[in-house]
């Protein structure tokens, strides 16, 4: 009868850590992402780095992010065994845009600005962006992006998003 008890005790234990959620991760959900950079200032005094990474969907497959503005351009560099593209530019317009070319659940971004030397006078303004993430056409997050000045180091964006 002791055994019994104790066995008894045992899977009373085990279903309760068993039947715990608290562990339980959230799941997560595929959704189609734009990521939208309007620039501000001075911009065109700039070299531009955008890069997009991790892109996922599914378990962990690869998707390939699309570049929309500016449309004349391309992909800097991409090394697509480590789901990275990169865009360096000095820009000539103030929009930039990248779209997911399947649905994911998460992303990286990276976005930074060096200014490039030369002279800047009393009206120069330095280059700022607003970063949004669209998760099917609605903003999921926002960022704010200051560059430094000509003779400073730029502190980079660097964000990691689960939808």
């Amino acid at each position: 009868m002791k055994k019994l008890n104790y066995l008894l005790l045992f899977v009373f234990a085990c279903l309760a850590f068993a039947c715990s959620s608290g562990d339980e991760d959230p799941k997560l959900m595929e959704k189609n992402v734009t990521i939208e950079v309007e620039l501000d200032g001075d911009y065109s005094d700039y070299l531009v780095t955008f890069t997009v990474h991790s892109m996922l969907s599914g378990t962990s497959t690869f998707v390939a992010p699309v570049l929309g503005e500016p449309n004349d351009l391309d992909w800097t560099q991409v090394v697509e065994q480590g789901n990275t593209y990169t865009l360096t530019f000095e820009p000539e317009s103030p929009s930039l845009s990248a779209i997911s070319s399947a649905p994911i659940h998460s992303l990286g971004l990276v976005f930074n600005a060096v200014h490039l030397g030369g002279d800047t006078n009393d009206s120069f303004q330095p280059l700022s962006a607003e970063v949004r993430v669209l998760a099917n056409g609605s903003v999921f997050k926002e960022f704010n992006y200051e560059a430094m000045a000509a003779g400073e180091t730029s502190v980079p964006l660097a964000e990691e998003i689960s939808f």
